[in-house]
């Protein structure tokens, strides 16, 4: 689609086809997209005063309304992203300390991880989106000390959407960090097998939930909602699940919230026996084949969440690809993206904020961002920070 505009309206992203009306002489002898503003100050000097653009080939926003168009806000997303990653790193380290301990025997308290659980509902309500993108970001070396942060952030914004008070939010959270620890205590080789359990595997992988139950229960500080958390997360409503292969009647919300995260962050994460499911992939895989979920708890995740999370790389119906930067609550299905790259040009533009429900522009297709060799953390760090 072609468009005339004055040059005032000319925008980083556009891409010129010719020159409608001029001062001076100068010609457009092929295409081309404006890359920064210096491209335009020299298009001013040059006496133009019209251009043609191909709104197609254009990689900017049609409808002007950018949720993070100034450069003011920008920075703004990046201080949020960037106290984030600290954040979420710090809780890692802290995880990773408290899992040598459980090794060595040396389990006394859990204040570290009731603090890690209080710094990420903080950060919950001061920037969610910032950090729910920071749990697909995994180096894929540390996957249950990643796994148990992820799932503590994924369970305490869980429980905001549905209402909980931010006292319960914090016990779930400190329940997620815990969920996995008794995994410490069985053999490396086991827990990093490169291929699918045998059914001896699975029965001693099985033995986690009990083993971090024993542990937490010599410890006085631990609620009775962290240790449900605990308890329950692998349990089913069918029946299928483990330790206890508990019923629908006998799995409380918090066990079922647990059950639904921990599958998501598992099914999103790169394992030494498959590779990560896109994210949409992995809410589809959920809801259509994976049994013994509360699907009416799953569909409030969903909604939660996105059905496009953030962090998610996606093809948009334009032919240029976009990460899920934030969600729209009230159009779930349009979250605002940060547009990077045309397919049909094959060429990267400087990034640049798309609210979809503001746009005629639509997902087409979730992508995995091995597929394109992209780091989803590098390209964070060099957009934002």
């Amino acid at each position: 689609m072609l468009k005339v505009i004055e040059i005032s309206e000319l925008k980083s992203g556009m891409f010129v086809t010719r020159v409608v009306k001029q001062e001076g002489k100068f010609y457009v002898t092929s295409g081309g997209r404006i890359k920064k503003q210096d491209d335009i100050n020299k298009l001013v000097a040059k006496g133009i005063i019209q251009v043609e653009i191909d709104l197609k080939k254009s990689m900017f926003d049609k409808n002007k309304n950018l949720s993070l168009g100034s450069d003011e806000s920008n920075q703004d997303y990046g201080k949020q992203l960037e106290h984030s990653l600290k954040i979420y790193e710090q809780a890692k380290d802290i995880h990773s300390r408290l899992m040598t301990r459980v090794a060595m025997g040396k389990v006394a308290d859990l204040q570290s991880v009731n603090e890690v659980s209080q710094h990420l509902l903080e950060r919950v309500f001061e920037h969610e989106d910032a950090i729910s993108i920071v749990t697909l970001l995994s180096e894929n070396d540390q996957y249950f000390i990643e796994h148990s942060v992820n799932c503590a952030i994924l369970i305490i914004l869980f429980a905001r959407h549905l209402g909980f008070e931010p006292e319960l939010m914090r016990q779930l959270g400190a329940g997620a960090m815990l969920m996995d620890i008794g995994m410490m205590k069985l053999p490396l080789l086991l827990t990093e097998k490169p291929e699918h359990f045998s059914q001896t595997d699975t029965q001693k992988m099985q033995k986690h939930v009990k083993i971090a139950l024993d542990l937490v229960d010599k410890i006085d500080a631990i609620s009775e909602v962290s240790k449900e958390v605990i308890e329950l997360h692998h349990e089913r409503l069918d029946g299928s699940g483990y330790p206890a292969k508990l019923t629908e009647q006998h799995i409380s919300v918090y066990g079922r919230m647990a059950a639904i995260v921990d599958v998501y962050d598992s099914l999103t994460t790169k394992r030494p026996h498959r590779s990560a499911h896109k994210p949409a992939d992995a809410l589809r895989l959920m809801a259509e084949e994976i049994p013994g979920l509360d699907q009416q708890l799953f569909k409030e995740f969903v909604l939660c969440i996105g059905a496009n999370p953030v962090g998610s790389l996606v093809k948009l119906d334009s032919e240029k690809l976009a990460m899920v930067l934030r969600r729209n609550k009230r159009d779930p299905l349009n979250p605002v993206v940060m547009v990077f790259y045309d397919l049909q040009t094959k060429i990267s533009a400087e990034p640049y904020p798309l609210d979809l429900a503001k746009s005629d522009d639509v997902i087409a297709a979730s992508i995995n961002p091995d597929d394109f060799g992209m780091n989803l953390q590098q390209f964070l760090l060099k957009t934002f920070i």
